[in-house]
């Protein structure tokens, strides 16, 4: 695989969330006077198409399967789920900072990677 730099990685997220924010202004989506809960409401099934479009293409035969759909599909349930954090306002945009945080300080020391299930796991004291 060709993995990607960290400023290219971070060119392409702030490239989707430069477009996110945009979308959501040009088309009037900001309605702040729905309680977080109703605009996640309204907005869950957007995301639930994507992560099943992204399902499909995990699901095609090997050989009609295309990396560049697949990214694609990816990129798609990011640009939703940025939307999410977007429509949540303040409170949005503190929980990408909580969750960023949590994560950085995950180490060898405080957590491993459990092989079965591929997730990093909090150590047991």
């Amino acid at each position: 695989m060709n993995t990607p730099n960290k400023n290219e990685f971070l060119e392409a997220v702030q490239s989707l969330a430069e477009s996110v924010y945009n979308f959501h202004h040009r088309w009037n989506l900001i309605q702040k006077s729905k309680s977080p809960f109703e605009s996640i409401l309204e907005r869950k099934n957007l995301l639930q198409e994507e992560i099943d479009e992204l399902n499909q293409e995990c699901l095609k035969l090997t050989s009609v399967r295309s990396p560049k759909l697949l990214s694609e599909e990816a990129a798609d349930v990011l640009y939703v789920a940025l939307g999410h954090l977007f429509v949540l306002n303040k409170t949005g945009i503190l929980a990408a900072k909580t969750v960023s945080e949590k994560n950085n300080n995950k180490t060898t020391k405080t957590h491993y990677l459990d092989a079965t299930t591929n997730k990093v796991t909090r150590k047991k004291n």
